[in-house]
């Protein structure tokens, strides 16, 4: 189907009609995320799967792909589980999966040999080399090792090297050429000397690389380099040129000469280039960022036609082009990572005729690649979060009922679609089909049409129309499932077994449940804080960041502190700004923490820096110049007026990397810090809030960050988990109650959300959350619509009549929230609960063990497994080791986590904690834990003694087995 530039509306807006029957009522109607009964999946981005062809599942996290010569085998590489596995083309099953590479993968390089011999795959710090075997499965060659960092990126934790990424192999296979990400540079490596022989430096964060002949190409997704003048901010260590909301601004493609090492010229493209595809002599780029394709000349080396991406009439920014490949009949396939499709266009050889937009095919979640091989006319997409975190449940766990155990949200299953070339009438019914699965065909209009005679209500059914509420707080909290703290919830659709923090310590929440209303089915839309505050704030996430998943090593960017991970789209703030609105930010996505006062030797601290990446002992041991958390508690107590005495720190100051955020935050306000406790956030924002009573000068938008819940687990010199969440229960009731006594409760909305869940398991998804929309206006009861973050957020602009800020946000029809609401206002303001739990009850310190075998014996393993956790960083502690350790501090050391068949001991979770006498070791980034984004820890524990304990009790209750479910209690 060939389409004039002209005809791609009116086709786009023809579709839309055809898939617009019904859809609305179909999302309105409560549903649990996850497969459906019509086999369509459902996600927690607002999005509906229904991928084309046949599908190919397998665990894990998939970037990249390469196609053996013979086009039999789909070799990919793989984040999250193990790094490569081998797809059968033919009978469309997974061939091999690859343990010998171990579980990292880079965010892209994976190339077969022009003979098919060998498969050559980018690690974080590494290269693995197979051979392919006659019957085309790998046996690992060896290693290459990376060469280290040249790029200063210091108090990260994170590993020094370089980060190969982009492959490719020169004509004659004796040399692999390599786009290093964080040394800026293209690697040389002579594969018959089996050395690097060269560096060549390119652009910033240099991602994908092609080879002909004696030129490389190679797409910068950093962009230019910095000049004196520019507008910077720091990715892993290298200045980025940026815009005012502090997203990557410049994307350039460096044309290398790979006989004299230079760059011979330097192609200007889009924001954050990604894929290559060489066709002729044309070279196609995805711009990732900027939702388009550039088309270079390489006679020329100039761009000679730009492609937009726009999947529908009116679409804003959001497609995120990143991958390409030929159908060879002058059509190419673009997958679209955010919209779940691949994308069909027509690129004419002549630059002066238009391309043409056939259509869409409908994929998994977030596909990360495309391939082709056009004499089989099959495309293949390969597809990053697939179906979503669905891992298969496993046997055991705390239902004896079902035998089944809870979800987690990284449990995903990825898959490879496997497409036959669609006719142009199979593309029609496929563009509509994608239409309808991304909501677009119902997308309500970003534009506001204002209307001074509407009354006002808590949602308006259209922008532009007035609300009820003049002003919102947003409050993002961290890592907890529904299941945890609301599981014995009775008017919800909980599973009591899994209810970690019951109502003694969570009374708040408890009581605000019950008075505003209870939200059962609402999920977060990522996976953890790296893609869960960009979620919460910007209501998407880059490519940058979902290709990361295989080691985050360039950054953790869970706050900011990587200008690579901000969207040209902005922030909500920035939205907020951008439309007259005033904004107040508190510890949200602020990514340092400057301390002020005296240490314990009196000497002045004035300045010191414990922001996240530059102190790590801040955040591990809890020890620093600046005290430790009971210090800090100390002033909580303090500024609130329970205690008399000085503060150990005369004040902090908080700061942003990015401009604009910088101005808008209380620098008061402490960010992401496990040492400081949520009573000290909470007085720092009281303090501040009854000013603006008080002057009646109250932000429009206010965004305030509540940490605590994350915990630290069992880690001596922290309080104890249950401590953390009930400070956390604490201050939000303080939050609430300061409000909702204020003459602002009028006309306030409250919305409370975790920033992810990945600390937890559910019952119904590891996505789903606790959530809270509480004003004056809203009425009790139990509500089971289906809600993300996204929707959240599209409320909170719908009240501040702000537009939305791209395709995720536009997608969603906010008014669906107003069932939340009463006409009538309840004006009662909110008491907060007393704990009931001692918010300074501290984890004990481990000691020897006995070894004689007892209970304690066991938990003195864990506590001591917990004190080596690498509490450095945001989710740097190792996630298996962390939740269990949780687990069993609140359920009691005789119950199984959820999908273990026994209590187990730190050396069961991993074996390679079971070596006795070893000191904490961090080992390669290569082999890191799923939920370990830099780091693992290795652990010595007493595991023979200990392992007593598992015996004895399992003769206590005479069953052989007395963990598995919760049988034995």
């Amino acid at each position: 189907m060939l389409l004039k530039p002209r005809e791609t509306v009116l086709f786009v807006t023809a579709v839309l009609g055809l898939a617009g029957v019904g859809v609305l009522a179909q999302q309105l109607a409560p549903r649990l995320i996850g497969r459906q009964a019509d086999g369509s999946v459902l996600t927690p981005t607002n999005q509906t799967i229904t991928p084309a062809g046949v599908q190919i599942e397998f665990d894990g996290r998939p970037n990249a792909m390469a196609l053996s010569p013979d086009r039999r085998t789909a070799a990919i590489l793989n984040g999250n589980a193990q790094a490569i596995v081998l797809v059968d083309l033919e009978s469309n099953k997974v061939k091999q999966v690859f343990d010998k590479a171990g579980g990292a993968a880079s965010y892209a390089g994976i190339v077969y040999s022009s003979d098919g011999k060998k498969v050559y795959a980018s690690q974080p710090s590494r290269i693995v080399v197979a051979g392919v075997q006659a019957d085309g499965t790998l046996a690992l060659e060896r290693f290459i090792a990376a060469p280290r960092s040249s790029v200063a990126f210091p108090g990260t934790g994170l590993t020094p090297t370089s980060y190969p990424g982009g492959l490719a192999l020169s004509s004659d296979g004796k040399t692999l050429y390599v786009a290093l990400s964080r040394n800026n540079t293209l690697g040389v490596y002579s594969l018959e000397r089996d050395a690097w022989s060269a560096e060549i430096a390119v652009g910033n964060a240099p991602h994908d690389v092609l080879v002909r002949g004696n030129l490389a190409y190679v797409s910068n997704q950093g962009g230019q380099i910095a000049k004196v003048g520019d507008k910077t901010i720091r990715s892993s260590g290298t200045p980025i040129v940026t815009d005012k909301v502090g997203s990557s601004s410049t994307g350039t493609v460096s044309v290398v000469d790979l006989s004299s090492g230079r760059i011979t010229q330097t192609v200007k493209v889009g924001r954050q280039p990604t894929a290559l595809l060489l066709e002729g002599e044309r070279l196609f780029v995805t711009n990732t960022n900027a939702d388009t394709v550039s088309v270079v000349d390489t006679r020329t080396n100039k761009v000679s036609r730009t492609i937009s991406v726009k999947p529908f009439a009116g679409a804003m920014l959001g497609s995120s082009p990143n991958g390409l490949a030929s159908l060879g009949d002058g059509r190419i396939a673009v997958s679209l990572g955010r919209n779940n499709a691949a994308a069909i266009y027509r690129v004419p050889q002549n630059s002066s005729e238009a391309t043409s937009f056939e259509g869409l095919i409908p994929a998994g979640t977030y596909p990360t690649a495309v391939a082709t091989d056009p004499q089989a006319k099959r495309l293949y997409v390969l597809n990053g979060r697939g179906v979503g975190a669905l891992g298969a449940e496993r046997k055991g766990g705390p239902d004896p009922a079902t035998n089944k155990t809870a979800r987690s949200v990284y449990a995903v299953v990825a898959s490879l679609s496997s497409v036959p070339f669609p006719s142009s009438i199979e593309l029609t019914t496929y563009t509509a089909q994608v239409l309808k699965n991304n909501a677009w065909n119902t997308t309500p209009s970003g534009k506001r049409a204002m209307s001074s005679s509407a009354t006002p209500v808590p949602i308006p059914a259209k922008l532009g129309d007035p609300s009820t509420f003049k002003h919102v707080f947003y409050i993002i909290k961290e890592n907890r499932t529904y299941d945890q703290v609301l599981g014995d919830q009775p008017n919800g659709n909980g599973k009591a077994d899994l209810t970690q923090f019951g109502r003694e310590v969570v009374p708040n929440l408890r009581a605000l449940v019950e008075r505003f209303g209870l939200l059962d089915n609402t999920y977060v839309s990522g996976t953890n804080s790296a893609d869960g505050h960009q979620w919460s704030t910007q209501a998407f996430v880059d490519d940058y960041v979902e290709k990361s998943y295989g080691g985050f090593t360039r950054s953790y960017p869970f706050n900011g502190g990587d200008a690579l991970v901000y969207p040209a789209t902005g922030f909500l703030w920035d939205n907020a700004l951008k439309n007259g609105k005033t904004a107040r930010v508190y510890g949200e996505y602020v990514s340092g923490l400057r301390v002020f006062g005296e240490n314990a030797n009196g000497q002045r601290t004035d300045g010191r820096e414990v922001g996240p990446w530059l102190d790590s002992n801040f955040l591990g041991g809890g020890v620093t110049d600046a005290g430790v958390w009971s210090d800090f508690y100390s002033d909580a107590l303090v500024m609130g007026g329970k205690k008399a005495g000085p503060m150990h720190v005369l004040r902090l100051e908080a700061h942003s990397d990015i401009p604009v955020l910088d101005g808008l935050i209380n620098r008061d306000y402490p960010p992401y810090h496990q040492v400081i406790n949520d009573q000290y956030r909470a007085e720092v924002w009281l303090k501040e809030f009854n000013q603006y009573v008080k002057n009646g000068n109250l932000p429009d938008l206010n965004v305030m960050a509540l940490t605590s819940d994350h915990t630290n687990g069992t880690a001596p010199t922290y309080p104890t988990p249950r401590a953390m969440v009930a400070d956390n229960d604490y201050a939000l009731g303080r939050v609430v109650e300061a409000i909702s006594s204020s003459p602002y409760w009028k006309d306030s909305l409250i919305v409370v959300v975790e920033d992810d869940s990945q600390n937890g398991v559910d019952h119904v998804s590891g996505h789903r959350t606790p959530a809270n929309v509480i004003s004056a206006y809203s009425k009790p009861g139990t509500y089971s619509q289906y809600l993300t973050q996204i929707d959240l957020i599209a409320g909170m602009e719908r009240v501040l009549n702000l537009p939305p800020m791209n395709q995720m946000d536009m997608a969603v029809d906010p008014s669906s929230l107003s069932s939340l609401f009463t006409e009538t206002p309840n004006l009662t303001p909110f008491k907060a609960l007393e704990p009931k739990i001692a918010l300074d009850e501290l984890n004990p310190k481990p000691v020897a063990n006995s070894g004689s075998g007892t209970l304690a014996d066991l938990k003195n393993a864990w506590a001591l497994a917990s004190s080596r956790l690498d509490f450095s960083g945001p989710d740097r502690a190792d996630l298996a080791l962390l939740n269990r350790s949780v687990w069993y501090a609140t359920k009691g050391y005789d119950r199984a986590y959820p999908g273990d068949k026994a209590v187990l001991l730190p050396g069961d979770v991993h074996t390679y904690l079971k070596s006795e006498g070893r000191d904490l070791a961090f080992l390669d980034t290569d082999d890191a834990m799923l939920g370990a984004p830099s780091r693992k820890v290795a652990l010595s524990v007493a595991d023979k003694s200990v392992r007593k304990v598992v015996d004895n009790l399992s003769q206590m209750t005479g069953q052989g087995d007395p963990f598995i479910g919760s049988a034995h209690r």
